[in-house]
């Protein structure tokens, strides 16, 4: 559970940073068309994602619960995930790209799940 824990916080701190220091190449990447104020949003919401990875980072350092923080994980995960559906629902089914993630995110959610589940019964 530790060594998915670092991951994701190692990959929220690098997925942030890149964000937000090459915001435009993340539009690229992504598929959007950012104006000026999408650059500086990009750059917000990613630097959040960033100071997110490095809270996850220094909290798995201190040796604390990896239960629970699994847990916020999986939460800030499917939180992903829901505002993607959201958006299918709301604006539309466009692009498929929307539906890979929604997919990976609950894929990384349920592999979050097994974790503690073979933790919990591990230790019973």
């Amino acid at each position: 559970m530790k060594i998915f824990n670092y991951i994701n916080g190692i990959f929220y701190v690098l997925y942030g940073l890149f964000g937000a220091a090459l915001p435009r190449s993340m539009a690229d990447i992504m598929g959007w068309d950012l104006s000026l104020l999408g650059l500086h949003q990009t750059r917000a919401i990613s630097c959040a994602m960033a100071a997110l990875g490095a809270i996850l980072l220094l909290v798995i350092s201190q040796g604390r619960d990896q239960k629970l923080i699994t847990m916020m994980i999986i939460f800030v995960t499917l939180s992903f995930a829901a505002g993607r559906c959201i958006g299918i629902l709301v604006d539309g089914a466009e692009p498929s790209q929307t539906v890979y993630e929604i997919i990976f995110e609950i894929c990384l959610a349920a592999l979050g799940a097994g974790l503690i589940w073979w933790s919990d019964r591990k230790t019973a």
